[in-house]
């Protein structure tokens, strides 16, 4: 029953190992390089003034970016260059504290000509560097393009020195700073969770060098683990720190700046869980080495902790939830990664501190079933929280395959699929085997007729062959695993990068046309174009092209077409535009209610000459969500499912558990078998129902526009409603300042700021449901649907423009 030598079978492994690492390498190069579409990082521009590509008739006088995510001030550059290189800019980076995606620079003045912007800066939430580039041109003051202004097609906004992946280096320094803490702690916990409880029934003397090996080589593997890992963070912060030309300093880095704090927590970490591992090493107090393991533990645990809390769950509403379902997704990794480490040299040495008798084998046993049991949870909570944390990423199906992020969690994906494979032959086919063999041939030997028995003694030694190359299989797989978590840890999400794809095609959908109006050429401009505030601008010319004189008013006319009834166009909202030079007048108000098809009518009065008018019909995209409407850190953090649907699922999830692991519940605790299985079922029927039955999905069924034309009649019963019901918290001029205001906290909105930002139908849902917390009550008991849009129209026909002090 001899094996080969442990040293052999150690570079056998190895070369297991490797040959798996290099797989899972070729495997996310290969999607790496699979042809993607042009995006941002993390902190992915979304926006900015002027927006790439366009062409101003006035130089701006500063420049405006919105990105996804909130950036860190102190690792972000802006410059902007025109001719030759020559930078245009005052040099001096401003931030928005209400806002911290927001960050602008000063402009010098701008001749024509074209300009480049130049953008870096590194996320907040989890530290990924970024370099982008865009263009704007200023024309002549007729309006024509200046010579030799050629917009660069290789300068696209997004374009730059890092992509939707991180670089190389960045990958895999992650990757090992990931794994080896995962192996600590999860090699911890196997020593506190299985090999010391596996090896109970033995005498003391044997009990001992069992504990001495399985310590001594979580002692040795830390010892090599915990450097590696440190060495590796504390390359990646000088790699983050040193990578853009920004003054922060390695120590500002680490004490101030958020990312840079975790990376100091995960530092600090390490060395407190080398310092436990010493201290068992050194110390013969069991009370001692008991606690020293357990800081151990606890210290790796905090560390992988670290890349929870700067994973890309942190953005955004339901943070709470998604940074938590994160760091579970690691703890179950690194659980079942680092009991496959001790379970390989555990299961090869054991007998050189055991007889090969009955002890030896009934110890195997043991660990095998305490493992089992360990990994299936491990492998349950791994789906679960993959599922929640895919539910929080991916926004769609499409995403999965059209975005970097989506195609590197199906390569994810696709390497889980063996790991479960050998998990589940190693779980379900040669565990229950091997400890059949062991009964077979030790526990019923005295009453096996000598056929069976010999057969078991065979079965026995196959096994013993056979176990060790696919525990190493699998540690191998799940080794590979580890390698794209580290590359999703920080590839560009799919929200970003459909934000950014968003941002481009905004520019694309931005209203722009020319015709003739009369003896004048007009060119209509509206940005963004969509539901909501938008900017109007219009530029007059003569026929010669030089901008049109003697104009006194400039005036726009919105009206919504319906389209059953194009003949049918209803409301009249009106914008006068102001003068900003001559034949150009701007604008800005929220005039589009829904989205469809609008006509705008553009009136000009001049001094001398005949009035002229043009008619624009727009195609108006859906309003864009304001950020934060989605809730806050304790919000559900997608879409795609309610609270009730999730809850149901954990529910029966803890039932499947509870049928799983009867017999184990039962020789734990002592548990009547009947009552588990009786709870199991109960939480799996308790949590389909709801899921499925109690579910509120869409109980207020919203129209996705609104279903009542803005008539006069419309807009004058909704008025009346206003005054009846409306005017004592938010005043007469919707400012928020009514009789009762006072004595509300928070203060009732003023609909001059919030008409522009949002939808008829999100309206109708704070009007109808309430506003939480604040002191809006719900208004479905008192008004009908109708009355409501009524209202909804009026307060769009009356507060449509923003403030302007």
């Amino acid at each position: 029953m001899s094996l080969t030598k442990p040293t052999s079978r150690l570079a056998a492994i190895a070369a297991i190992v490797l040959a798996a690492v290099a797989l899972a390498a070729v495997a996310v190069a290969a999607s790496v390089l699979a042809p993607a579409h042009t995006a941002s990082a993390h902190a992915a521009l979304v926006r900015s003034n002027p927006a790439n590509g366009e062409k101003v008739t006035r130089p701006p006088i500063r420049v405006i970016l919105n990105f996804s995510e909130p950036i860190e001030r102190r690792l972000t550059k802006i410059e902007v260059f025109g001719k030759d290189k020559e930078r245009v800019d005052d040099g001096k980076v401003e931030f928005d504290d209400k806002d911290a995606s927001f960050a602008s620079i000063g402009l010098k003045d701008l001749s024509p000509g074209l300009y480049l912007v130049q953008f870096d800066n590194v996320s907040i939430v989890d530290g990924h560097p970024w370099r982008g580039v865009f263009q704007f041109i200023v024309l002549n003051p007729d309006g024509s393009v200046p010579a030799g202004a050629e917009f660069n097609p290789n300068a696209a906004m997004g374009a730059g020195t890092t992509g939707l992946l991180p670089p190389n280096a960045d990958i895999a320094l992650k990757w090992i700073a990931l794994l080896s803490l995962a192996i600590v702690a999860g090699a911890a916990f196997f020593v506190l969770a299985v090999g010391r409880p596996a090896a109970s029934f033995l005498e003391e003397d044997p009990y001992q060098r069992v504990l001495d090996h399985a310590e001594g080589w979580f002692i040795n593997a830390g010892h090599v683990l915990l450097p590696v890992g440190f060495i590796a963070m504390m390359s990646l912060v000088l790699l983050t720190v040193n990578r853009f030309e920004t003054p922060t300093s390695n120590g500002t880095y680490l004490l101030s700046i958020q990312a840079g704090r975790y990376r100091a927590l995960f530092l600090a970490s390490a060395i407190v869980s080398l310092i436990g591992i010493d201290v068992l090493n050194l110390s013969a107090s069991r009370r001692v080495r008991n606690t020293s393991l357990a800081l151990s533990l606890i210290a790796s645990l905090t560390a992988l902790y670290s890349f929870s809390a700067t994973s890309h769950g942190g953005v955004g509403a339901g943070s709470f939830w998604a940074v938590t379902s994160d760091y579970v997704h690691l703890i179950a990794s690194a659980a079942w990664l680092g009991a496959l480490a001790m379970l390989v040299p555990l299961f090869w040495w054991s007998k050189k501190a055991l007889p090969e008798d009955q002890t030896r084998f009934l110890y195997i046993a043991n660990l095998f079933d305490r493992f089992s049991i360990i990994a299936g949870l491990s492998v349950i909570a791994i789906l679960s929280t993959g599922t929640f944390n895919g539910l929080v990423q991916i926004p769609s199906w499409d995403a999965l395959i059209h975005t970097t992020y989506g195609r590197v969690l199906v390569v994810k994906l696709a390497m889980i699929v063996p790991l479960l494979g050998a998990a589940g032959l190693n779980a379900f086919w040669l565990k229950p085997r091997l400890v059949s063999a062991i009964d077979g041939v030790y526990q019923q030997g005295g009453s096996l007729p000598e056929q069976q028995r010999a057969a078991a003694e065979h079965r026995l030694r196959a096994l013993q062959r056979v176990l060790p190359w696919t525990i190493a299989l699998e540690l191998a797989l799940a080794v590979a695993v580890f390698a794209s978590v580290a590359v999703l840890s920080q590839t560009s999400t799919a929200k970003g990068e459909l934000a950014q794809e968003g941002a481009q095609a905004g520019a694309a959908t931005q209203f722009k046309d020319q015709k003739p109006a009369g003896d004048l050429q007009l060119e209509f401009v509206i940005k963004p174009n969509r539901v909501g505030l938008n900017e109007y601008a219009l530029t007059i010319r003569n026929q010669d092209r030089s901008p049109a004189t003697g104009l006194t008013q400039v005036r726009l006319r919105f009206f919504y077409t319906d389209p059953t009834n194009p003949n049918l166009s209803t409301g009249q909202t009106e914008l006068i535009l102001n003068k900003f030079g001559e034949g150009f007048f701007k604008g800005s108000g929220a005039y589009f209610s829904q989205p469809g098809s609008w006509r705008v009518e553009a009136g000009i009065r001049r001094t001398g000459k005949d009035d002229v008018s043009r008619n624009f019909v727009v195609s108006v995209a859906p309003a864009e969500s304001p950020k934060g409407a989605s809730g806050g850190m304790f919000a559900l953090p997608f879409t795609s499912l309610t609270w009730n649907e999730v809850l149901g699922a954990l529910l029966a999830l803890a039932g499947g558990l509870a049928w799983l692991y009867t017999r184990q519940f039962s020789r734990s605790f002592g548990w009547n078998r009947r009552w588990i299985a009786t709870a199991g079922a109960a939480l799996i029927v308790g949590g389909g129902a709801l899921a499925f039955v109690f579910s509120p999905g869409s109980s207020t069924s919203l129209a996705e526009r609104n279903p009542v034309k803005p008539t006069e009649a419309s807009i004058a019963k909704g008025r009346l409603l206003f005054q009846q019901n409306c005017i004592v918290c938010h005043g007469i001029d919707g400012r928020g300042d009514g009789p009762n205001a006072a004595s509300l906290d928070p203060a009732p909105s003023d609909f001059r700021l919030h008409t522009p930002l949002h939808t008829d139908p999100q309206f109708y849902a704070f009007i109808a449901n309430g506003y939480p917390g604040s002191a809006m009550p719900a208004w479905k008991e008192q008004l009908s649907p109708d009355d409501i849009w009524n209202l909804v129209n009026f307060l769009r026909s009356a507060f449509t423009e923003a403030p302007t002090q």
